[in-house]
């Protein structure tokens, strides 16, 4: 039983389920997923179908709570610390409520057309790296947006569903042309994309999810040519 803030009480059950493994190396369609602040998520699975998940909405919540949490800085009283706080909680608890529920329309989305891996960025250590190239004003919402929080949620229903995830290096995934592999930063301007090489256009995140399925599908054909097939496979 557990009090929570409201002065409600809850029963927590926790329910284990076994799971079998899959091996990345039996897998023939995938799925990448580029995260961002334009869209929360966008995915494009090797057949080239694709979806946006809009965070337009969450980003017009946490614009609202930016005003206000300056109003109550400037004040700098008890009460206006008090506020702060509670702000800080509502807003961590709306981030996760969304990314939980992004999280599930992705699988599900994967689920339906048959995707056996699905492919996210590995963004350990990205929020510092790149948060010196994002002006002061973005600064906020960029060091406090979950991104990795969004791949966790995604992760584990994924495994439930019996869907692989793995996890690839993010270098160039937006400015990389799909069509040519052409690399420049010069290709995106900010959500769109056009090859400076051979003109190719498009969205720069769908960009960016087709290029990490690309690199994700590369990654099961090289264990492959690496004699990692599975021993199915090998029969077969």
């Amino acid at each position: 039983m557990v009090k929570h803030r409201d002065g409600d009480y809850y029963f927590h059950l926790c329910v284990e389920k076994e799971i079998p493994d899959k091996e990345l190396t039996d897998a023939s369609t995938f799925m990448g997923i580029d995260v961002g602040m334009n869209y929360l998520a966008v995915a494009s699975t090797t057949d080239r179908k694709c979806s946006f998940f809009a965070g337009g909405e969450i980003k017009n919540l946490r614009n609202q709570h930016k005003s206000m949490r300056a109003r109550l800085q400037s004040k700098g009283t008890s009460s206006a610390k008090r506020m702060l706080k509670h702000i800080a909680g509502k807003e961590k608890r709306l981030m996760r409520d969304v990314n939980h529920k992004i999280s599930k329309e992705i699988v599900k989305f994967a689920s339906e057309r048959g995707v056996s891996v699905i492919g996210l960025e590995d963004l350990t250590g990205i929020r510092e790296s790149t948060l010196s190239k994002v002006s002061k004003k973005k600064r906020h919402n960029h060091s406090s947006w979950a991104f990795r929080q969004l791949q966790t949620f995604i992760e584990y229903k994924a495994r439930e569903a019996g869907i692989i995830t793995h996890y690839v290096d993010p270098s160039y995934t937006s400015q990389t042309c799909i069509r040519c592999n052409h690399i420049s930063k010069n290709n995106r301007n900010r959500l769109s994309f056009r090859c400076e090489k051979c003109g190719y256009e498009n969205n720069a995140d769908l960009i960016g999810a087709m290029n990490i399925e690309h690199k994700t599908r590369d990654y099961r054909y090289i264990l492959e040519s690496q004699g990692c097939l599975s021993a199915t496979q090998t029969n077969a």
